[in-house]
């Protein structure tokens, strides 16, 4: 062929061949011409689904729309440079869809134009491929990684599960690992065929909390997290922690996984470091290691424990302390060699968990003992060396023999530290040559200072705290390092020992470079030269971080109170003594207030402490927000509350002061639902205004306050001189009442109640006299507020009821016509006693006959309506006893409790009384009382008649008892009783 024939043949070739390929894109674009296609196989056409005329006018801008007008000539100069590239596109085809395409382009001339083939292959498909190779892959891995899981559930410590809560509540294991058989001793088809076993194992005790916790966490739900205690068949009680998170279902199941882990060991250990922290150091000597050999043996459960340390001799041993099932037995000295001691020593621990007796024949403390088992650990001081031993004994074997051995290791520690400090005193002076090998190993932190109080060494251990290189520790002052106002005085304290060549000690609170807060006692020490200059200064330091947390709570127990976190009694007396001594000048006065909530122990009794404590806590934050800024709150104790006012100006500060505390109080209390009111009485005094002693200054306070409480409660009042005057006065009268009755000095008068109709004497009202010693007759407003607000009315009103009931006996012995002794109750003797059996043994006892007694009541009790009250007065009525309303009309008088309660007389007060005939009010109300008792069918009688007008009057209006002056005064028990000799008639 010719070589035109040739090409021709080539062209008609290589379309065909572009023709055939199905899954490639083939176009052929023009690049002089903006990459217009000029020729496209059949795949091109399908692939962007238009017609070969449409595609043939379409240049990249018109279907990739990753390229825009600006871009595209770029693009091409960039093809026409490397003739050709592979690239990743989008084609944008009929429709709007967007393919992944990969493109491959290569450029040639022909007929003198810059042509470019473009091959499009469809990512799609080889993605999706891709993607499902993922997926196979990811599938894969997620079988094999539950493969694994699965083994390792099978085989890690603790019990794996997986518990289903469905949405009516039902439980089901539908998971267990093997762990389950070692955990809890139950088999895993028990837990799976039903859960109820695993709770069966949990203690009485905490099955209540981990069920409350796990329905707490299941409503939400929540991670759950809980230790609890179990009874295991064969290892007994052990502490299991259990973790488990939710995963909730749509069809309303929660899947929970979780795992339960055997937490014995360490609940022993913290346990035991609790132990060592709070009573170890409370102790010093043999006291100490007896403690700590009774806490061993009784936590471990064996025989014996023995704390030994080693002799000068080290075949020789002492017993420090010795255990022997509960009892102390006597320190004795023993050879090391043949007994299992010896190997203790020379290792790090040695354990015999049976037959030790038969392992060591030799040892006749073993025979002797019959112990079975033993564990020990040595004892190593700070340098390392073996300085005693702790070992433990029992008559059976040992099962748990790696627990024992850990917590005597742990409490090994502790006691060799103390073994170590008598031995360290004795040898000081030998050490110190030996500073160097020491300081490196030591436990405590070791620093030099030269006399810029740069460090310029530092041992291991400070080095370690520090977390900080060596390198970067040395040369810096402690205000560089640590740094802070603690680091300031400790070098401060550097310097004083530069100065004056004494030792000194400070506690320096510091962080580490890991910002950790750490406490450390240091002891300053000077290090002289050859001219008697000090040197250096030797810093040695003991890690106290941890009693440091343990005395700051303790000086918190002692000086706060717990309850509110106020200042107790004693740091309230330290901030008065600091305001006495350190003002001066017009600043030397400060004001006491002291506080009391009204009727608080009405709350207490009648809720509960529970919410007395709720309340106080309350009240105390109230009283923090009424007071100054520089004021300070205090709770004495109880219900009582005190706040120190330092330099007020005036009593118009201390006035607005107490008003806002009122204020702060008037607003009711919320506690759990309730609505609570609890005022308060203030009571305040001045120093050195009212006082210059301290006890004194608390009690003018507290006088001033009760003296607000006697004015009504919920106000405050400032302290006077004559407030004491009569306290003491108060608390003279009630010494001398409490001995009123041992030593006979009271006594009743009686005075006649008399029948104005027949003119005779019907009966008499027993009156309470008190011949007190070299004071004379006392009336009963001088003493009975007092009897009243102390409690002594009960057992005086037993004595006058029991003095009256004797009296009528003797007066109607040999009587045709008997008379009737009325006495007076005390609201008290319905709240402290029980009065109606009281009556009725006092009867029993005089002989006295019940239509021969009547009581009289003030119309205020019964206007409580209560209902205590009201059984009281029915079990007299029913014993056959009269119930008057003395003083009637003084009181609220709701006429409405006449009918509910059993009463058959009252009498007119003699306030009333002493107004007729001339007062025409009083007479309007004596007649309306009597007119009230005349409809109800009451008898009256009239009080304090001191006239004959007035028993005229009181006689004519349908009165017809009376007593008062004008029928006899009240006389003691002989001369009623000559009044009465005859025929009971009085004398008008």
């Amino acid at each position: 062929m010719e070589s035109g024939e040739t090409a021709a043949w080539d062209n008609v070739m290589f379309r065909a061949m572009i023709e055939c390929l199905r899954d490639q894109v083939v176009t052929v674009h023009d690049m002089e011409d903006s990459a217009r296609i000029i020729y496209a196989n059949e795949a091109a056409c399908h692939h962007f689904g238009v017609g070969l005329e449409t595609l043939l006018t379409w240049c990249p801008l018109d279907f990739d729309p990753t390229y825009d007008e600006e871009s595209l000539p770029h693009l091409l100069e960039r093809y026409r440079q490397t003739g050709g590239a592979t690239f990743e596109t989008l084609h944008r085809v009929a429709g709007g869809t967007e393919i992944p395409v990969e493109v491959t382009t290569n450029l040639f001339e022909q007929d003198g134009k810059t042509l470019a083939v473009c091959i499009s292959r469809d990512l799609r498909p080889r993605r999706e491929a891709e993607a499902r190779l993922k997926e196979l892959d990811r599938l894969k891995a997620k079988r094999e990684s539950l493969e694994r899981l699965a083994r390792f559930a099978q085989c890690a410590p603790g019990f794996m599960y997986t518990m289903e809560v469905r949405a009516d509540g039902h439980l089901a294991m539908t998971y267990a690992s093997s762990g389950v058989e070692d955990i809890l001793g139950l088999s895993v088809e028990a837990v799976l065929d039903d859960i109820g076993h695993l709770y069966s194992r949990i203690v009485p005790e905490d099955r209540d909390r981990v069920m409350l916790c796990q329905e707490s966490t299941g409503r939400e739900p929540l991670p759950f997290a809980e230790e609890y205690r179990i009874l295991h068949p064969v290892k007994g009680e052990r502490w299991l922690e259990a973790r488990s998170v939710p995963e909730r279902h749509k069809d309303g199941v929660t899947l929970w996984h979780g795992f339960l882990i055997d937490i014995t060991e360490r609940k022993r250990m913290e346990e035991t470091l609790q132990f060592i922290a709070q009573r170890s150091w409370a102790r010093d000597g043999d006291a100490f290691f007896s403690t700590i050999a009774h806490y061993l043996g009784k936590t471990l459960g064996v025989d014996y424990v023995v704390i030994d340390r080693l002799m000068r001799d080290v075949n020789l041993v002492e017993t420090v302390a010795m255990y022997a099932r509960g009892e102390d037995l006597p320190t004795i000295c023993y050879r090391l060699a043949g007994t299992p001691c010896e190997n203790v020593v020379g290792r790090s621990l040695c354990c015999f968990p049976r037959q030790v007796r038969r392992l060591f024949p030799d040892d006749l403390i073993l025979q002797d003992l019959e112990v079975e088992s033993y564990a020990g650990v040595p004892l190593w001081d700070s340098a390392g060396t073996a300085i005693g031993l702790i070992a433990v004994m029992d008559g059976k074997p040992m099962a748990d023999m790696d627990s024992v051995i850990a917590l005597l290791q742990l409490v090994a520690t502790r006691v060799a530290a103390a073994l170590e400090r008598d031995r360290s005193d004795r040898q000081l002076k030998a050490r110190e040559r030996e500073f160097r090998s020491l300081v490196e190993h030591s436990p405590d932190t070791v620093a030099r200072y030269d006399r810029d109080c740069r460090c310029i060494y530092a041992n291991p251990r400070l080095v370690k705290e520090a977390g900080m290189p060596l390198a970067e520790l040395l040369g810096k002052t402690p205000l560089e390092f640590p740094g802070g106002e603690s680091a300031r005085a400790y070098q401060a304290k550097i310097q004083q020992v530069f100065e004056t060549g004494e030792p000194a000690e400070y506690e320096l609170s510091w962080k580490t470079a890991q910002e950790r807060e750490l406490v450390s006692h240091i002891r300053l020490i000077p290090e002289f030269g050859f001219d008697d200059e000090v040197m250096h200064t030797l810093a040695v330091g003991r890690d106290i971080t941890e009693i440091d947390a343990y005395r700051r709570c303790i000086h918190h127990l002692a000086f706060f109170d717990s309850l509110t976190g106020l200042p107790n009694r004693e740091m309230f007396n330290k901030h008065i003594r600091e305001a006495m001594e350190g003002a001066s000048g017009p600043r030397r006065q400060f004001a006491l207030m002291m506080l009391d909530l009204d009727r608080f122990k009405e709350i207490n009794d009648t809720l509960g402490h529970g919410i007395g404590d709720l309340l106080l806590s309350k009240a105390a934050c109230r009283l923090l927000g009424a007071v100054g800024k520089g004021d300070t709150v205090a709770r004495l104790g109880g219900d009582e509350f005190a706040v120190l006012v330092p330099a007020p100006t005036a009593s118009q500060e201390l006035t607005a002061l107490a008003g806002r505390i009122l204020g702060a109080f008037a607003q009711p209390f919320l506690i759990e639902g309730r609505e609570l009111f609890a005022s308060v009485s203030i009571g305040i005094a001045l120093y050195p205004q009212d006082c210059t002693g301290i006890d004194t200054l608390f009690r003018y306070a507290d006088a001033a306050m009760y003296h607000a409480k006697r004015q009504g409660r919920n106000n405050f009042q400032f302290y006077s001189a004559d407030l004491t005057a009569r306290a003491a006065e108060r608390m003279r009268i009630e010494s001398a009442l409490r001995h009123a009755l041992g030593r006979n000095e009271l006594e009743l008068h009686f005075q006649p109640q008399f029948d104005m109709v027949s003119k005779t004497i019907v009966g008499a009202e027993a009156l309470l006299r008190w011949n007190r010693q070299d004071h004379g007759i006392a009336l009963p407003c001088k003493f009975m507020p007092i009897a009243e607000e102390t409690g002594l009315i009960v057992g005086i009103g037993e004595w006058v009821l029991a003095a009256a009931c004797e009296a009528a006996v003797a007066w109607n012995d040999r009587r045709e016509r008997p008379l009737s002794v009325a006495v007076n109750l005390s609201p008290r003797q319905f709240i402290l006693n029980d009065l109606a059996g009281t009556v009725r043994r006092i009867l029993e006892e005089t002989g006295c006959r019940p239509e021969w007694l009547e009581l009289e009541i003030t119309e205020n009790l019964l206007f409580e309506d209560s209902s205590e009250v009201r059984t009281i007065l029915e079990d007299l009525d029913r014993m056959g006893l009269s119930i008057a309303i003395d003083d009637f009309g003084t009181g609220y008088s709701a006429l409405s409790y006449l009918h509910r309660f059993p009463v058959k007389r009252i009498k007119i007060d003699r306030s009333f009384v002493h107004g007729v005939p001339t007062d025409r009010r009083r007479l309007e109300l004596v007649k309306a009382m009597i007119s009230i008792a005349q409809a109800l069918r009451l008898e009256v009688l009239a009080e304090g008649v001191e006239t004959p007008q007035q028993a005229v009057y009181l006689q004519a209006h349908g009165c017809r008892l009376a007593q008062g002056y004008l029928f006899g005064v009240p006389q003691p028990l002989r001369g009623f009783e000559a009044l009465i000799g005859g025929d009971g008639r009085a004398v008008s």
